[in-house]
């Protein structure tokens, strides 16, 4: 018996062994969840958006915005100014690896669409100007590296579009498929229209979304 408990085997009372978390999570941990939450829900209050069940090649490629100062650089973008300057905390290494974090996490489902508005106008603004690159469903594009658009609150896509149109976002150097936004954003022509867009949106919300299709990591 002697034997038995000193040549290896645990002892009585000995914690159990518990796998460390992955690199990511840890860098989630520190970095993202003060303000995006530990599911990554995000949180309206601060500004910040829902990221659970993003694609990996779209928070590399933003992140890689963020860090060479193709986002985040106006100054009147207050939240991109501050994702600037956490994503620069980041090495080469850390960026896909928490990148893979954020892709694994269950999309948040946001509440739904104000019914007072007119979804036939924007569901005929989305299927003219934005369904090309984000797909029918609105869980974007790989090969045109365009995100999805699901998963995301009203105020949040409300407040893009306006950056867009105002290039808050997408107008610095290097930041081709921000500029294309920049374009599209144009043919939304007045507020009512930008909210019709927006409800629409909210259409399309799926808790799974189409990971499948979504493909690996991509360049900027």
């Amino acid at each position: 018996m002697l034997m038995l408990l000193t040549s290896g085997a645990p002892g009585w009372g000995a914690p159990p062994v518990t796998a460390s978390p992955a690199p990511g999570a840890v860098l989630f941990q520190n970095l993202c969840i003060h303000c995006h939450g530990s599911k990554g829900e995000g949180n309206a209050t601060l500004k910040a958006p829902s990221i659970a069940g993003l694609p990996d090649w779209y928070v590399v490629a933003q992140l890689q915005n963020f860090q060479f100062d193709r986002r985040g650089v106006h100054a009147a973008d207050t939240e991109g100014q501050m994702m600037r300057a956490i994503s620069k905390a980041l090495t080469p290494q850390q960026i896909p690896e928490v990148a893979s974090h954020v892709t694994q996490l269950p999309r948040v489902t946001p509440p739904p669409a104000n019914p007072a508005v007119d979804l036939a106008r924007g569901k005929e603004l989305y299927e003219e100007r934005c369904m090309e690159c984000h797909r029918y469903n609105g869980e974007g594009e790989l090969v045109f590296r365009s995100p999805p658009l699901v998963g995301f609150p009203d105020w949040y896509l409300t407040a893009q579009l306006r950056k867009f149109q105002r290039g808050l976002r997408g107008a610095e150097i290097g930041d081709e498929y921000g500029k294309k936004m920049i374009l599209s954003s144009s043919y939304v022509d007045d507020e009512p229209m930008l909210q019709s867009l927006v409800a629409y949106l909210l259409t399309l919300q799926s808790t799974t979304g189409a990971k499948e299709e979504r493909g690996g990591f991509g360049e900027d």
